[in-house]
């Protein structure tokens, strides 16, 4: 495969502010593509080596003398922050133009998109809360209903907590109409449901109706 169609193919949706939640999943994995440890700037940071004067004080070293590791730090930070650079329409760049770390970058766009940390638990709290409270409609399938719950699960994600496939079967299963019951217990017998797909889920359910 053409290594530059396959880049282009793995590459982000442009960040327009409305589509954080999307472009943030994707241009996670976009980093991570290029090497790991260039995700592992975006996480941890880099800042350029320093050295000591005479004086005792702190100071940038020139880059002749940056020793093997202190270069390839460098390198990965680049990445990262070019591929979040290149990511962005015009509006988002202006925030983070003057980014020299990957991690600041992700930091201000995070914030403006997301919010606080505080903005951001209390986000969390509210889908949380949506879906426990989620019920399935009467002329849904398993399949729509689970498809439902998945969008909120990748905005749970997205703010930082990630919902397992066991806990929704869970849901899916404590949350189906009464006169279904029977057909729990059946699959319930017939299969361990901590670790049931959604999908082999769906399958038995379609066999017992």
């Amino acid at each position: 495969m053409d290594i530059s169609f396959a880049s282009a193919a793995l590459r982000p949706p442009v960040l327009d502010g409305t589509n954080y939640s999307l472009w943030k999943v994707k241009i996670r994995y976009y980093i991570k593509s290029f090497d790991e440890r260039a995700w592992q700037r975006v996480i941890n940071g880099w800042t350029p080596p320093v050295v000591m004067d005479q004086e005792g004080d702190k100071r940038p070293k020139p880059e002749i003398d940056w020793a093997a590791d202190e270069v390839q730090n460098s390198n990965h930070n680049s990445r990262a922050l070019n591929a979040i650079f290149t990511s962005v329409d015009m509006n988002m760049f202006s925030l983070i133009t003057n980014s020299t770390s990957a991690k600041s970058a992700w930091d201000i766009l995070q914030c403006h998109c997301e919010g606080s940390e505080s903005v951001r638990r209390t986000r969390l709290r509210l889908l949380t809360s949506k879906f426990e409270m989620m019920r399935m409609e009467k002329s849904e399938s398993i399949l729509e209903y689970d498809r439902r719950l998945r969008e909120i699960a990748n905005e749970a994600f997205s703010a930082g907590e990630a919902i397992s496939s066991e806990r929704l079967v869970s849901k899916i299963l404590r949350s189906l109409p009464e006169r279904f019951n029977i057909k729990i217990c059946a699959i319930d017998e017939a299969k361990d449901t901590s670790k049931m797909s959604v999908k082999i889920l769906s399958a038995h359910y379609a066999r017992l109706r």
